[in-house]
């Protein structure tokens, strides 16, 4: 499947996120926005792949509009990480500060 191993990379950097929340003891409202934030990307990755496999099993051969299609896809699963990795700062900051202080 194509794709899978930025899953991989997603899910290794989920894994780390939950692993730092629960060393540092976030309170429940901080889980839960880690958790929306994790959710998104999975969720945002797995609609590109979709995307990616439908795409290449309807049009195997290259064209730029679907070209575009698929560069939109994977830019969104871009945004989403790099809006997930702020609420992460945004939301362990504190605790980490207070750990390591």
């Amino acid at each position: 499947m194509r794709g899978q191993s930025s899953f991989v990379i997603h899910l290794v950097m989920a894994a780390a996120v939950i692993g730092l929340a629960a060393i540092c003891q976030v309170e429940s409202w901080r889980w839960a926005v880690l958790l929306l934030a994790i959710g998104m990307v999975l969720a945002l990755e797995t609609i590109n792949s979709a995307i990616e496999c439908l795409v290449h099993r309807l049009h195997p051969e290259h064209d730029p509009e679907i070209g575009k299609v698929l560069d939109m896809a994977a830019g969104a699963v871009l945004l989403g990480a790099i809006f997930a990795a702020a609420v992460g700062l945004i939301v362990l900051l504190p605790p980490l500060l207070e750990w390591f202080g």
